[in-house]
């Protein structure tokens, strides 16, 4: 019992954390030769060098450094960044025409406290000016805050002319692009790198879904139980994705993210009856999953996306997020039947002790989160 508290609260330590999102960097390159650079990123993160290689906050070694951060008010944080701005500018390269370039700090929008489960938003503003127009440039952010995207424009006014979005992993650099002979990327491209996106968002950065899908798959060994509770979750998660993408749906996280948790306890809570409704569960999931789906729009709304390319983004992201789903069904059914072919009691063994404790995570996420 004293080791089943222990794993609980090594859980609930992750649960007030925020998750480390990748920053989203944005170049605009003028008629008159002036470079604007919009940084979107978790600011209390990158001043305390956590990045995108931990999945929540408090897996660094710096989180008690980033809850204080966090707790700052806008302009108490600005003054903060400004005396670290200096080491900020030297974890950052930008060239032109192969000439790394001085950025100056144009502007600074620090969003309020706000909710604190939630990475505050923050916007840097850097630019700089040319003196001859750039042929090529070549973009690399902090390798200490992970995986980022990068995307460019060149400015005309009524137009949209932005590039897809470039996914660097682990600190990877742009390599140099060339802005008069831009590289195309055709939707397979596109479709598998939105891929590679929705899997991490999963595993191994989504918790909640970790957990929700654990639980769900806890439920049963029989096959088509488990394939029509993750047919159903997957229909639902993809329906309020896709609305809430294009603005049909929106609902507050702070409505949302407690909803996620209760989630968790739910069907963690109902593997603990011997007799499930399969009908019933089925009902219980395609409505959790509509919750679930309005929480992986929020992260996807990052990446504006245009009419060309609307269809290939959603579906390689919800590819992702399935393969990653069917890994850790897979995974839980492989242990359960092992435990069962050693003669052992999978229910007492592991259904029972693991669906209490996915359910005490979940109901300790969802007070905290609505307290919080």
């Amino acid at each position: 019992m004293f080791k089943f508290f222990v794993l609980f609260w090594l859980f609930v330590s992750a649960s007030v954390a925020d998750v480390v999102k990748p920053a989203l960097v944005e170049i605009s390159i003028y008629p008159d030769k002036k470079v604007e650079i919009v940084i979107d990123l978790n600011l209390e993160a990158m001043m305390t060098g956590i990045g995108t290689q931990y999945k929540k906050t408090t897996d660094a070694p710096n989180s008690v450094e980033y809850d204080e951060l966090r707790a700052l008010k806008p302009a108490e944080l600005r003054k903060r960044f400004e005396v670290f701005e200096s080491q900020f500018l030297k974890k950052i390269q930008f060239t032109v025409n192969q000439k790394v370039q001085v950025l100056h700090l144009e502007k600074i929008f620090i969003d309020i406290i706000g909710y604190k489960k939630r990475p505050r938003k923050t916007l840097l503003t850097y630019a700089t000016q040319l003196e001859k127009w750039p042929k090529t440039f070549s973009w690399q952010y902090d390798k200490a805050s992970g995986n980022s995207a990068l995307r460019y424009q060149i400015f005309k006014k009524d137009e949209y002319n932005w590039s897809q979005w470039q996914w660097l992993n682990n600190g990877k650099p742009s390599g140099v692009i060339d802005i008069e002979h831009p590289e195309s990327v055709s939707a397979m491209q596109r479709l598998t790198q939105f891929i590679a996106i929705g899997f991490d968002h999963v595993v191994p950065l989504g918790w909640d879904h970790i957990l929700f899908i654990i639980g769900m798959a806890l439920s049963s060994l029989l096959w088509r139980k488990l394939l029509l509770l993750v047919t159903t979750f997957t229909l639902a998660h993809t329906l309020t994705l896709g609305l809430a993408m294009i603005g049909v749906v929106e609902i507050s996280a702070r409505i949302i993210e407690p909803l996620i948790a209760f989630s968790i306890a739910y069907v963690a809570i109902e593997n603990l009856f011997l007799n499930q409704s399969i009908k019933r569960k089925s009902i219980v999931v395609f409505c959790f999953g509509l919750i679930h789906g309005l929480g992986f729009a929020t992260m996807l709304k990052s990446f504006e996306m245009t009419d060309d390319n609307f269809a290939t983004t959603l579906m390689g992201f919800n590819v992702g997020v399935e393969l990653a789903q069917i890994m850790i069904v897979l995974s839980v059914v492989a242990v359960l039947l092992i435990i069962r072919a050693l003669s052992l009691n999978y229910r007492k063994v592991a259904v029972t002790p693991i669906s209490v404790l996915i359910a005490l995570i979940g109901i300790w996420w969802g007070i905290e989160r609505i307290i919080g």
